[in-house]
């Protein structure tokens, strides 16, 4: 059980590294945000997968974690570069202010 969570952790990873740049504006974020939110959301699903009593060895753990890895990693990378403009905006007119 161990060594699957080690392979889910790390899947989840690369598939969060993938996703940073499958997806458009991508200068808008860090580099560690979308491997590190598919490590997070990738363990929180095999966690969940475990809790709820499902094999380990079987395929809907993995299918469950990858699956909220893609959902939350494309949410997230899309949701944060306009809320980033958004601050910038407002930060610059701020410190422009005469």
């Amino acid at each position: 059980m161990a060594i699957n969570l080690v392979l889910v952790i790390t899947v989840s990873g690369l598939l969060g590294l993938a996703l940073r740049y499958v997806l458009p504006r991508r200068d808008r974020h860090g580099l560690a945000m979308m491997p590190a939110l598919g490590v997070i959301a990738g363990s929180l699903g095999w966690a969940v997968s475990m809790w709820i009593g499902m094999d380990p060895q079987g395929l809907w753990g993995w299918v469950i974690s990858l699956g909220l890895v893609l959902v939350v990693t494309v949410a997230m990378g899309l949701a944060v570069p306009p809320r980033r403009d958004a601050a910038d905006a407002v930060l610059w007119a701020e410190l422009t202010k005469a």
